[in-house]
């Protein structure tokens, strides 16, 4: 469960970066930190599966807790 709450949580801080700084599409550290943003929320969302069906640790802690 730690695994989808994280990878929910990543989710929403890409979408509420985008939102709020909506502003600032054209500057480079916009595009820097939504793309980071991004591959962290994948590595999640991708973790959370792998968990989800196997059971392997891949972010650092217990699925199970």
């Amino acid at each position: 469960m730690n695994y989808t709450l994280f990878a929910i949580a990543c989710y929403i801080v890409m979408r509420g970066l985008q939102v709020l700084f909506v502003e600032y599409l054209e500057k480079t550290w916009y595009k820097v930190v939504v793309k980071s943003v991004t591959v962290v929320m994948l590595y999640a969302a991708l973790a959370s599966l792998v968990v989800w069906y196997e059971k392997v640790n891949l972010l650092g802690f217990d699925p199970t807790k």
